[in-house]
């Protein structure tokens, strides 16, 4: 912006109130900036960002300043919510709706969190004519003195933040389970973390308070060490006794819930679409791509058209969380859909449409937005990007990563510009592979896993993965790849394959497999894939290679040897090791 442009901006409309998390979207609707041009000062200040991913505060600041704005300080548990995005002051009575409260229960494991939900979910739907439980996708809904609550099942701590680190808070209420008989344990300190770090709103619920060697006044003394105040000691937190065995206090708990669902007044607005949070997706062989929503405002039906992140397509029906067919979907209630061109991502917004075509429409502009941002990313007239070797660095440890970024920083090239796109640990996954396609970039991995989505993507995405276990064989490598500057077209070299002759253990959890090499080499920095019976059944990187009892880099045909895999143990004599590497040609 130039700086007549930030000269027709008022003093208050330069002012900026910016929440703590938002993503490369929310900065550009906010300031009323092209997502084009944000995303392109965001690269400017060394953060790869697509539209819809997480930027950090003070990256949102820097970019803010460029535009000619100023940023107030962030309140406290600033949020992308359930809550509705709307204005509600401004809008009558009559045209809002209350909702229904989102709740996650969390704790240690073994105190008691699932016992409580079986309660919760058997005691809604004992005497109905479905006789059992179904719990099919992972959010129900329960009604208790006629006031409706939504539970999310959550396989722990990690799930209740995945949605957060998306930049979407789901839930309303967390519910913190303690044992009366354990008392506060390392995973209910990292429960009390992560609720304090979301800002939720809590309830204690003291389980296990039957038996005879609990211990309530402890419990709520080890919670006064972590700031968590009860009530009888004159804070604010309810703390509720149950006994998920002999279901005492569990109506004291729904009824807590409800309390606290109604000090919150969760409003929505009436008569709008419906739009919310994918919750989970996945694929079902009968049925095909299936989504868990949420509904945060408007309603959800049979026949309605839904855009979710790139996905688009008609709901052919909705089921609820006890595996009843519904028509439609009210705010704050789950449902999984059938009907998505594909599967969706859990974290991904959706929206709903009446018409086919204003889907296709909203649809296209989200795709054009994107197109306009890779553009960007691989203008080459932008910042002389021809001249610049992009890596993405994934490493086996945390203890790696600088280290390997401080040798390929060394790797030097007068017409070319080393550029370390991003560096961390862990296995290199999709999203790895997805980010090296927007910013034109190699991903290397060292002592770490590639995932078989990885590999899949970075033959669709035409993008180089190379995996490496010893550093001077990374740094010639890349070397020959830089002098060359080779990144545009990749292809499968095959090395080498082997047959599976016998299998035995390698410590208590890891299955060898020991092959003879019937074509080429077997070499250990490539990667492989598994046949069996013309079937691929994994694909992956090599954790070791042996040649009767000494690690070597390489087995030549007609020579047998030992092979561990990254995330494969299930080998049967006769499997078919094909080595292979991606390469540019």
């Amino acid at each position: 912006m130039s700086e007549n442009q930030n000269n027709l901006i008022s003093d208050e409309e330069k002012l900026l109130d910016l929440p703590k998390q938002l993503t490369a979207g929310d900065l550009s609707e906010i300031m009323d900036i092209s997502p084009a041009e944000v995303i392109k000062e965001l690269m400017r200040h060394g953060v790869m960002a697509n539209i819809n991913e997480i930027v950090e505060f003070e990256s949102a600041v820097l970019v803010a300043h460029e535009f000619g704005f100023k940023v107030l300080k962030p309140k406290a548990d600033q949020q992308k919510s359930l809550k509705s995005e709307l204005d509600l002051t401004s809008i009558p009575d009559s045209e809002v709706i209350l909702r229904s409260p989102v709740i996650t229960i969390l704790g240690h494991v073994d105190h008691g969190k699932t016992s409580i939900l079986d309660v919760i979910r058997g005691s809604r739907i004992a005497d109905s004519e479905f006789g059992g439980i179904t719990q099919s996708i992972g959010a129900y809904q329960i009604t208790h003195l006629n006031e409706k609550i939504t539970f999310i099942d959550t396989p722990g701590h990690e799930a209740f933040t995945s949605m957060r680190a998306r930049g979407a808070q789901i839930t309303d209420i967390a519910v913190l389970v303690v044992a009366a008989d354990d008392g506060v344990m390392r995973q209910t300190i990292e429960a009390i973390d992560h609720i304090k770090s979301a800002g939720t709103p809590l309830i204690v619920a003291i389980n296990k308070c039957d038996l005879p060697n609990a211990d309530v006044n402890k419990v709520k003394t080890q919670l006064v060490e972590h700031d968590i105040i009860p009530e009888d000691y004159g804070g604010e937190i309810m703390c509720v006794e149950t006994s998920a065995t002999s279901s005492k206090g569990i109506d004291d708990l729904l009824e807590s819930i409800v309390l606290l669902g109604q000090i919150l007044e969760l409003k929505v607005p009436k008569n709008v679409l419906g739009q919310g949070y994918i919750l989970e997706g996945f694929l079902d062989k009968s049925k095909g791509s299936l989504g868990t929503i949420l509904v945060k405002e408007g309603s959800v039906s049979v026949g309605d058209y839904i855009v979710a992140g790139d996905i688009i397509g008609k709901i052919k029906s909705l089921t609820d969380g006890f595996n009843r067919l519904v028509k439609n979907v009210s705010p704050g209630a789950p449902a999984q859909v059938l009907g998505l061109s594909s599967v969706p991502k859990a974290g991904d917004e959706f929206k709903i449409f009446k018409s086919d075509k204003e889907a296709k429409k909203h649809h296209k502009s989200l795709s054009s937005t994107k197109e306009q941002v890779k553009s960007i990313i691989r203008d080459p007239e932008n910042d002389d990007d021809e001249n610049k070797f992009r890596i993405i660095i994934k490493c086996g440890t945390d203890g790696s990563v600088d280290a390997v970024k401080k040798v390929l920083e060394t790797l030097r090239n007068e017409e070319v510009a080393i550029e370390i796109t991003h560096a961390s640990s862990g296995s290199v996954n999709e999203n790895d592979v997805m980010l090296a396609s927007a910013a034109d970039a190699v991903v290397i991995g060292f002592q770490s896993q590639i995932e078989q989505g990885a590999i899949r993507q970075s033959r669709s995405n035409n993008i180089v993965i190379k995996n490496y276990n010893i550093v001077y064989e990374m740094i010639d490598d890349l070397t020959e790849m830089i002098l060359e500057n080779k990144k545009s077209e990749t292809e499968e070299k095959v090395h080498g394959i082997a047959e599976i002759l016998d299998t035995f253990s390698v410590g208590k959890t890891k299955v060898a497999g020991g092959f003879r090499v019937v074509e080429g080499s077997i070499k250990r920095n490539g990667l492989v894939k598994i046949t069996r019976r013309d079937e691929l059944i994994h694909q992956g990187s090599i954790s070791s290679l042996r040649h009767l009892k000494e690690n070597v880099r390489e087995i030549k045909s007609g020579m047998e040897g030992g092979i561990t895999l990254d995330g494969f143990n299930d080998y049967e004599i006769g499997d078919i090791v094909e080595c292979f590497e991606i390469v540019t040609n």
